[in-house]
């Protein structure tokens, strides 16, 4: 398989990199790498300037890091037509044309997320293609090619992580093919990565794409396997924290929370918290116990979003619950 195949079938459906070849006019340019796409195929797409060739990395020039919604797209030549920028493009800037479900997004992550990858290619923007050259350690891979990429290339982005996805294993079609795993550092000077573990560990030959945060959520690789855990705390002597949903500013879809309460006794007051216009508020209050309500609490059982974290704490009107353990089940998805 050639080095872009895997990269050209992913494009296809979010997005295209392109480079300028004429500047038309203030609201059209043509782009020859997209002629290959049917008449109006771009249209409602977003074009943003990724990089405009006059700009260096100190002094961006305009318009790079703008964006505007395609009008028109004529596939002889590949025509752009669009709004005007703050000021016009000149053959050679890179563009990239982003499908409504990213383009939609404020402007702001939209510019955060792809200034953070820098200059696209064919293995490059959101997406990186690689293959393994070294396996040097437990949940770690190498891939020599994307050595040198800078220090902080696959650092976290708004809270969340890169995800390294195994495109194809060398063995064919074995395990971990088809898995991904959050990635938790990457060493610029050897291409080294390490990753969470698969089921089994990557070897030399497999294939991997390295994946923006923000593709990994439109790809849901980014879902959270569901929670389960025990937390035991003198539930009578005070309100007591039983666990804690989600993160700060990372939007999610909390689908159920169970709780059970089998191992006490008395009357006990579940309540969930989260900040509100920077102040943490309760949100729900109720009181069970085991003999009307239990030993299973249901508390959430239909989907909600979150993008806070929601506190889960306990209370009993019984001594006899203190050093006693609750048990809880969860499930979020990331959105």
């Amino acid at each position: 398989m050639a080095e872009t195949d895997g990269i050209l079938e992913l494009e296809k459906s979010l997005w295209q990199w392109a480079r300028v070849d004429a500047v038309i006019s203030a609201t059209q340019f043509q782009a020859n790498r997209l002629q290959g796409y049917g008449e109006g195929y771009f249209y409602n797409w977003a074009c943003y300037v990724l990089r405009d060739i006059r700009s260096t990395p100190t002094v961006p020039v305009a318009p790079q890091g703008e964006q505007q919604t395609i009008t028109a797209f004529t596939k002889l030549g590949g025509i752009v037509t669009h709004p005007a920028f703050t000021a016009p493009m000149v053959a050679g800037d890179e563009i990239l044309m982003l499908h409504p479900n990213i383009s939609t997004l404020p402007l702001a992550w939209v510019t955060a997320i792809l200034a953070a990858v820098g200059p696209a290619g064919f293995n490059q923007g959101l997406c990186y293609y690689g293959v393994v050259t070294d396996v040097p350690g437990a949940n770690q891979f190498t891939i020599a090619t994307m050595a040198g990429l800078g220090a902080n290339k696959f650092a976290i982005v708004g809270g969340l992580s890169y995800y390294a996805f195994v495109f194809r294993d060398a063995a064919g079609g074995v395990a971990p093919q088809g898995e991904s795993q959050e990635i938790t550092n990457y060493a610029t000077n050897t291409g080294n990565f390490t990753a969470n573990a698969f089921t089994i560990d990557v070897d030399i030959g497999d294939e991997i794409l390295i994946i923006h945060p923000f593709l990994a959520r439109i790809m849901n690789l980014a879902g959270l396997p569901p929670a389960v855990g025990v937390t035991t705390e003198n539930w009578n002597a005070g309100e007591e924290d039983i666990v804690l949903l989600g993160t700060d500013n990372v939007s999610n879809k909390l689908h159920s929370l169970v709780l059970d309460i089998s191992a006490l006794v008395g009357s006990v007051t579940i309540r969930l918290y989260m900040e509100v216009v920077g102040g943490e508020i309760r949100v729900y209050q109720q009181a069970f116990t085991v003999a009307a309500d239990g030993p299973g609490l249901w508390i959430v059982n239909g989907t909600v979003g979150i993008h806070e974290v929601l506190r889960v704490t306990a209370q009993s009107d019984n001594a006899l619950d203190d050093a006693q353990p609750i048990g809880y089940d969860y499930m979020l998805e990331a959105m």
